[in-house]
């Protein structure tokens, strides 16, 4: 499918309201692999790999990949295929994604579910200045150490190996950060497959600094049913931030998946199945 002069993969199952998932960063639709079949039982499910992620056409290595313009490409891909209003699933990079849509085009969307959106700039610039991480560090010192352990420990490295044409190590540095040392060690072949595949989007994100600034954003336009997921084995940034969003999306509830780090749908599928669906049968 082409979409927005660019060609998208995507594949559809099912009958009834249409339900999008989005998947985040180092990952393209087979992530989604244990969601498909449960879903498509009842709603009409749509997967699709994001611009630039595999199989469809790679970004350029000296080229930056900005958010807007996957917010575009899900908003025309919901259109294309008739899919107004629609469910929209977001996972990490695609939960932010998947965020600003529902800023900038509440009116395409029945409800929303973020799996650990990385909504670090609703607090900073990424990369932060010293006075916003003191002023952070006064009004919620767990968040400003966070944040400071996510980008001195795995964000910065991973940029420095990335300039250096260090994929390896970039990749290393990126999986520790936001799974946990454990958890990336333990990935399977298949899945660091598609995490080799699609690091080309993330070395564009590292060093064109692709984060949305969300420190002006008004959350009060985001009125639609919204669930909240966070893993209760994710490093410690994601949790907070899904606190912050609790508190400024107001028609928003939380739920924590046990037993899974960030990747919530494929370290737990099971229990994060029953949660989404739950919960658009509950909104209807």
């Amino acid at each position: 499918m082409i979409i927005n002069q660019t060609s998208i993969a995507f594949h559809e199952a099912g009958d009834g309201l249409p339900v999008v998932l989005v998947h985040g960063g180092v990952s393209d639709l087979r992530t989604w692999g244990a969601q498909v079949e449960p879903f498509a039982e009842r709603y009409r499910t749509i997967v699709y790999s994001r611009r630039y992620h595999c199989p469809n056409p790679p970004i350029s290595p000296d080229a930056p990949d900005p958010i807007q313009t996957h917010v575009g490409d899900l908003a025309e891909l919901i259109e294309t295929l008739n899919a107004s209003p629609a469910h929209v699933v977001g996972h990490s990079w695609g939960g932010l994604i998947a965020l600003l849509l529902a800023l900038q085009r509440p009116q395409i969307l029945r409800s929303l579910v973020l799996i650990e959106p990385p909504a670090v700039s609703m607090h900073v610039t990424v990369p932060p200045t010293i006075g916003q991480m003191t002023r952070l560090l006064i009004r919620s010192p767990k968040l400003a150490v966070a944040i400071a352990k996510l980008g001195g420990g795995a964000l910065m490295p991973a940029e420095k190996a990335f300039r250096k044409g260090d994929d390896k190590s970039a990749v290393e540095y990126f999986g520790r950060g936001v799974l946990g040392k454990r958890r990336f060690a333990s990935l399977s072949g298949e899945r660091y497959e598609q995490v080799w595949d699609n690091r080309g989007p993330e070395r564009a994100l590292a060093l064109f600094q692709g984060f949305p600034d969300l420190r002006t954003a008004d959350f009060s336009r985001v009125s639609m049913p919204i669930l909240l997921i966070s893993g209760s084995e994710s490093p410690s940034i994601f949790p907070l931030l899904i606190d912050e969003l609790s508190q400024r999306l107001l028609n928003a509830r939380r739920q924590v998946i046990l037993g899974a780090s960030h990747i919530v749908h494929e370290d737990a599928p099971q229990a994060l199945n029953d949660a989404v669906l739950t919960f658009l049968e509950d909104v209807g």
